[in-house]
């Protein structure tokens, strides 16, 4: 049966190289057998665009390709309709190799022949990788390929971020053992190699991305490597000055909060932040002060009496 190679990309006859190969990006983005794993169907389309850029994107190839076409090949005619030539099996000179060493080449046992500007084209869209093997002037040569990678996401707890921790994981029935490192940050990565899909053709398999989700906490917030924190104190021990306990990454400690301290300011302590790459933090203590809402009598006229 003949092929319409123009029909397949759904370009028209007049297409531009530009335009051929935009067509086949985009149907090859589709029907990749990656993108379809277990699809024949999707396979077997694959290879067919892929059949028709090979010779749509190669000049020679075209110009023989639209000979054949002008002299009745996609016609049916018999012999001598016309006078025009007609190959009695239109696919099988392709795959001879009709027009001497320019001449098409398709589809083999093995995967593509001398597929020049496709190659090009299914690197852009995949890295290099193609689903088929190549064979080069009669010598097959399978390409071996990397399994696609698995993703998947991770909630832990803010200390858990801080401190690291181990958690056990479930990817396509297999418990994997997950190690946190200590100060991951909220939209880290952790990439455990081999744990994707299985390769083919002999091919390493893919990677388990894991995408870490810090959850807030209620105490601390992360600025790079440095905490925040905040601490409430009362309006007479902001005008005063005295002695509050402040919690860090490590334990309790008491700040002294010195007379006259305003709303908002910031209390730093020093080297009590994250150490991540070799940088030391610092831990920054927000002071909140409570004004009360109810006074007694004898609040409002000491009060009024300091005004």
């Amino acid at each position: 049966m003949s092929k319409n190679y123009y029909e397949i990309l759904g370009v028209a006859e007049s297409a531009s190289p530009d335009e051929i190969k935009k067509a086949f990006r985009t149907l090859a983005k589709k029907y990749h057998p990656d993108r379809n794993p277990g699809d024949n169907a999707s396979e077997t389309k694959f290879k067919e665009i892929s059949e028709a850029y090979n010779t749509l994107s190669d000049a020679k190839k075209k110009s023989e390709y639209d000979t054949l076409r002008k002299y009745g090949a996609f016609t049916g005619a018999g012999a001598g309709s016309g006078g025009g030539f007609n190959p009695q099996d239109f696919e099988q000179f392709f795959r001879r190799g009709g027009g001497g060493r320019g001449g098409f080449q398709t589809f083999g046992s093995g995967g593509f022949d001398d597929l020049g500007g496709f190659e090009d084209v299914i690197s852009q869209l995949f890295g290099g990788q193609s689903p088929f093997g190549g064979k080069k002037r009669g010598r097959q040569q399978a390409r071996p390929q990397k399994g696609a990678d698995f993703t998947t996401s991770l909630s832990i707890s803010f200390m858990e971020s801080v401190n690291g921790a181990q958690r056990l994981v479930t990817v396509s029935g297999k418990k994997l053992k997950i190690k946190i490192p200590k100060g991951i940050e909220n939209g880290g990565k952790i990439r455990l190699a081999g744990q994707g899909q299985p390769g083919r053709m002999g091919g390493t398999a893919g990677d388990l991305i894991i995408t870490v989700k810090v959850m807030p906490d209620q105490k601390f917030d992360r600025k790079g490597n440095d905490i925040h924190t905040t601490v409430t104190i009362p309006f007479t021990q902001a005008i005063l000055g005295g002695k509050v306990t402040v919690d860090t990454l490590a334990k309790k400690i008491s700040l002294t909060v010195p007379p006259g301290t305003q709303p908002g300011m910031l209390m730093r302590l020093k080297g009590l932040g994250l150490s991540v790459g070799g940088k030391q933090g610092d831990q920054f203590v927000k002071i909140k002060v409570e004004i009360p809402k109810d006074l007694t009598d004898e609040q409002r006229k000491l009060l009024e009496g300091w005004e």
